[in-house]
């Protein structure tokens, strides 16, 4: 069975499975059933608020059923929901409302202080709706309470905006990359040939459904009538527990979480005989790790590289090419493409193709390839090429059909599969007057593949210290964004039109390692 939008996922199988599970949040368990008549609530209350087709909503809460009721609520009716990415600072959290134009925010309890504080420059919202006791703004459960549980019947077609995903931005600024349902639906037709999936799957999702990676990964688990499962919070014990008592069939999580999972203790006395296959993308699975992870959950991996801008992931490392003894530089590729994906290398100079194996910027033509970022027509034009090819901004090359990663063209950082600009970062420390100026890279970093590290020229008569710097972002800045560790030098070395030379800067940190990220 194939469906073609997210609202019919939702309409269909409650329509033809109403009792089975569609997600389990914290244990507690949702049907089709309940799940398509909760969100039909949800429909007709952002309709009730004066939302039409292609109105935007805020959405701010940790993972859980709301997530997915406002989701379809909204695809039921024609809006766009915009799940905020709540580790974000309040003004960051302000940026993203306001540029995609939200009219509604839901917002989660952990996340009132957040509102409060930026509610005063929300330009476009007419109401906040809490879910939980909040003094001004009403209940979510009160609000949907005097709503009908009827299907108000809006239609989507291919080219329609489905998700809308905030990525971090070169200049600082997260940008709202259009999700339409053909991309989204291209990925779910190519998992289903890579990985198996059918309607008895059930999905261990262990990446936040603000990420692409958490959001259309469970679309596509529910597109063939499987089961979610997660936590609201990490909890390595939880999690290994559900794998037995739900009958896991499959796992999403990057690098990072699988090595926490393999250092719970339970983990070496599970029952992992139900798992098929463990999905994971975000940065290289380390042999040390992979190791242990084939000898404890007794199941194939599957490697991936992708992108928000792709809609998930366009390459595969297939599991039987997970073997560190007889196909070790396979294992450092990032696989190769999926079916219907085509991939090129091209000098970012000349735009012309490289040779074979030479290095250049990866681009790629897919089905997957998103519609630009919203209201964003230059950054849009830069990369979403009209003759369909996205330029992703990473350095490699290919060789026998298996894409390897080498640099990037820009600067950005992957730590723990959330991408950050330092141009992010360095607008945030150049804001302090004890800093004349900074300069963010990425290191290796064993568990999360790169860290944020800053190296800081101070301003004259500053005393600052690391921890002082480090304080100082993690006040502005989602936490995941902030460095890890500071470097106070006396000047940054430049080239002679006076721009920063960054490679020099990182050369120390990466110096005999055949790829320059992680």
């Amino acid at each position: 069975m194939h469906v073609h939008s997210i609202e019919e996922i939702i309409r269909t199988f409650a329509a033809t499975s109403g009792d089975k599970p569609i997600a389990t949040y914290n244990d507690q368990t949702k049907t089709y059933r309940e799940m398509d008549l909760r969100s039909n609530r949800v429909a007709n209350a952002l309709i009730a608020e004066g939302l039409r087709p292609d109105s935007r909503f805020a959405f701010i809460d940790k993972s859980g059923h709301a997530v997915f009721e406002t989701l379809f609520g909204a695809r039921k009716m024609g809006a766009v929901q915009i799940a905020v990415n709540w580790r974000l600072s309040p003004r960051e959290m302000a940026h993203v409302i306001n540029d995609s134009e939200s009219e509604v925010v839901i917002v989660g309890s952990d996340f009132f202080r957040h509102i409060d504080e930026i509610a005063p420059e929300l330009k476009n919202v007419r109401k906040i709706i809490a879910m939980g006791d909040h003094p001004e703004h009403v209940s979510y459960d009160d609000w949907l309470a005097d709503k009908a549980a009827t299907d108000p019947g809006h239609q989507s077609g291919p080219d329609d905006i489905a998700l809308q995903l905030y990525t971090s931005g070169t200049t600082g600024l997260p940008k709202g990359t259009m999700l339409a349902n053909a991309n989204i639906f291209a990925f779910v037709e190519s998992a289903e040939k890579a990985f198996k999936v059918n309607s008895d799957g059930v999905h261990l999702i262990c990446v936040p459904l603000f990420h692409v990676g958490g959001i259309v990964w469970s679309l596509q688990a529910m597109a063939h009538g499987g089961h979610c499962i997660g936590t609201r919070d990490f909890d390595g014990p939880a999690l290994i527990r559900a794998f037995p008592k739900y009958g896991v069939t499959h796992g999403m999580m990057v690098p990072a979480v699988i090595q926490m999972l393999l250092a719970v203790p339970e983990a070496r006395t599970t029952d992992f005989s139900t798992l098929r296959g463990i999905t994971y993308g975000g940065s290289a699975i380390s042999e040390k790790v992979l190791a242990d992870a084939l000898n404890t959950f007794k199941c194939g991996l599957y490697g991936m590289y992708g992108s928000t801008e792709l809609s998930f992931g366009i390459t595969m490392l297939a599991p039987d090419e997970h073997d560190p003894v007889n196909k070790p530089e396979i294992l450092t590729s990032c696989g190769k493409a999926l079916p219907g994906t085509e991939m090129r290398i091209v000098d970012p100079a000349s735009l012309e193709d490289v040779a074979d194996e030479a290095i250049g910027e990866v681009w790629i033509r897919s089905p997957q390839v998103t519609r630009g970022y919203w209201k964003q027509p230059k950054s849009t034009a830069d990369v979403f090429l009209k003759d369909g090819w996205y330029r992703t901004g990473d350095i490699g090359y290919i060789r026998n059909g298996y894409l390897f990663l080498h640099d990037r063209l820009k600067d950005m950082i992957v730590s723990g599969a959330e991408n950050v600009y330092p141009a992010e970062v360095e607008r945030v420390l150049a804001e302090h007057p004890g800093i004349a100026e900074a300069a963010v890279i990425g290191i290796p970093d064993e568990k999360w593949g790169e860290s944020v590290k800053a190296i800081v020229v101070l301003a004259k008569g500053a005393t600052l210290a690391g921890e002082d710097i480090i304080a100082y972002t993690r006040a502005n800045l989602a936490h995941y964004k902030c460095p890890k560790s500071v470097d106070i030098v006396p000047s940054l070395p430049r080239t002679p039109s006076g721009k920063i030379v960054k490679h020099e800067l990182r050369e120390p940190f990466w110096a005999g390692r055949k790829r320059r990220v992680n």
